[in-house]
């Protein structure tokens, strides 16, 4: 990962764990609190509008044991998710809604749940891998950490189309694929994990307010 003045956030969760919503009231209370740092925060979000996503999602959701479909979703994902973070403006700090972080979460829980993992797809995993090399060191990660059953209803109340052919067991996955792997993850790449217990959501000045502390000790160990 590259080191850079400005700072970067990343908010990671399940699906329809709260992300989205979090975000810009993370950002206004950044903003108000923050005396760390020389920079504004700004928000980076998932475009929901994309075409392409919108149909490789669909494409996955009707055939999910298709590991081409599969493959061609999380690799667009991948893609999509480097070029937003690209040649970003180095005096602003950013709260980004997930980071290359996810890719390896859903990535690996992916490949669980296939009979035989192709070529192709261990490839793409390392092309993440890769892809971190070059990607904004996340100062922070914080997790919102939802039972599956809560982000599931959520995620079915947003009524997305798209979505609505997910099942819970997915969802539980995702849940414990983000238990066990974030914190190696943090620990891999030097990023500090900030986790919140999110089923009934939480306070984003504390959350501010953490980070900001975090930032001031300039990361302390685990």
């Amino acid at each position: 990962m590259v080191k850079q003045e400005n700072k970067f956030i990343a908010v990671e969760a399940n699906i329809g764990a709260g992300k989205s919503t979090l975000l810009p009231k993370l950002v206004d209370a950044l903003n108000q609190f923050d005396i760390v740092t020389p920079f504004k925060w700004e928000q980076i979000q998932e475009p929901l509008d994309d075409p392409e996503f919108l149909r490789l999602l669909d494409v996955f959701y009707a055939n999910p044991n298709s590991t081409e479909a599969r493959l061609d979703f999380q690799m667009y994902i991948t893609e999509r998710r480097s070029r937003l973070v690209k040649d970003l403006p180095r005096n602003v700090n950013y709260v980004i809604e997930r980071s290359l972080f996810s890719d390896i979460i859903f990535s690996q829980a992916n490949m669980l749940s296939m009979e035989c993992p192709t070529g192709e797809y261990l490839k793409y995993f390392y092309n993440i891998k890769s892809r971190l090399e070059e990607y904004p060191f996340v100062e922070a990660c914080v997790y919102l950490k939802t039972n599956p059953y809560i982000s599931y209803d959520r995620m079915v109340s947003r009524g997305r189309e798209s979505e609505m052919s997910m099942p819970v067991s997915y969802m539980r996955d995702i849940h414990l694929y983000h238990e066990a792997c974030l914190p190696q993850i943090c620990r891999e790449y030097g990023s500090r994990l900030l986790t919140y217990e999110w089923d009934t959501f939480g306070d984003e000045f504390a959350i501010a307010q953490s980070i900001l502390e975090n930032l001031k000790e300039c990361r302390l160990p685990y």
